[in-house]
């Protein structure tokens, strides 16, 4: 009963945080401008921003299927990539992403009859990847760009702190005993269900090192995924008439996708419209464009994943949401 508050409590936090900071930027922008940019946006160019999505979808559940295969576990693609819808439906209608993840953990133990842990390793090294093609894109992009855009604000910073966490990442990675060091320093190896668990994830790791190859073909899923990610709000930016240069795109978006997944606000809701009027600004953009860019590309994400609650719903739908939902 207590964690159920302390998680309503949390979640009503959240929304509180991403509704001032809607309701803020709201009022200090020209509105009638704002729905003038949405009004008038092109179809054509927003189609194009769907079709980014789907490619999205469709790399998403095959870099899941390649992961699985590296464990000697394979999974029809059919079957992952509906997992997948139904996984983004939930991450855009709950409070976080978490029960999203916990959909995928469930349909992966299903479908190749691992353990929930060793399914869990596997999503938890395929959410890795993702952030590591964001950060790989934007470091790229952060070299590569004028000195307007690498001085967005936070860009350094950001880019050097997950210098930081991704080189530790691939030293445990990479360096055998190294995570088992750190049970014994923390003595979580005397609990026998922390032990337990431990080894199952230890030997999905062990796995992926005798395979680097699975590793590099899901590290460049990854990297096509993040690019269309860039494309999709490009194209978004396109059908809006926003001249957002692609360089700065490729910049931008990771560092706003990264930076939202702190767990400050609703889904990111306020948050990324809050760095995205930040960053157009420093880019010489009006707010009204900021705001019409981040609304309508996040919103036509959340309304494109409603097509996972149509395949929940046509599975059965109880089960997952419950999973989801605890």
């Amino acid at each position: 009963m207590a964690a159920y508050m302390k998680r309503t409590a949390l979640a009503g936090a959240k929304i509180a945080v991403s509704a001032a900071l809607l309701a803020y930027l709201f009022w200090t922008t020209d509105l009638r401008a704002l729905e003038e940019r949405v009004r008038t946006a092109d179809l054509v160019d927003m189609l194009a921003a769907v079709l980014c999505y789907v490619l999205m979808l469709a790399l998403a559940a095959w870099r899941w299927q390649v992961l699985l295969r590296g464990l000697g576990r394979p999974a029809p693609l059919g079957k992952l990539t509906a997992s997948y819808l139904v996984a983004s439906f939930f991450n855009n209608f709950l409070p976080s992403n978490i029960g999203g993840d916990i959909v995928r953990v469930r349909d992966g133990s299903k479908l190749t009859g691992s353990t929930t842990t060793a399914s869990l390793a596997v999503v938890g090294i395929d959410r890795i990847l993702g952030f590591g093609a964001l950060y790989v894109l934007a470091a790229f992009a952060y070299v590569l760009a004028p000195p307007v855009v690498r001085g967005l604000a936070g860009a350094r910073a950001v880019l050097l702190g997950l210098l930081l966490l991704f080189a530790g990442l691939a030293y445990f990675f990479f360096r055998p005993g190294t995570a088992g060091r750190l049970m014994t320093m923390t003595r979580l190896d005397s609990v026998p269900w922390a032990r337990e668990q431990f080894e199952i994830v230890q030997d999905a790791v062990h796995a992926y090192r005798q395979r680097v190859g699975t590793i590099v073909q899901a590290g460049v899923a990854s990297l096509a995924i993040q690019a269309l990610v860039v494309l999709y709000f490009l194209a978004v930016a396109r059908a809006l008439g926003i001249p957002l240069p692609a360089g700065a795109a490729f910049l931008m978006v990771p560092l706003c996708t990264l930076l939202q997944a702190l767990p400050v606000s609703f889904n990111g809701w306020g948050l990324r419209e809050g760095l995205f009027a930040l960053y157009f600004a420093q880019l010489g953009l009006s707010r009204p464009s900021a705001l019409a860019f981040s609304l309508v590309g996040a919103g036509l994400i959340v309304l494109l994943s409603l097509s996972g609650a149509v395949v929940w719903m046509a599975r059965g739908g109880s089960g997952s949401g419950e999973a989801a939902v605890a």
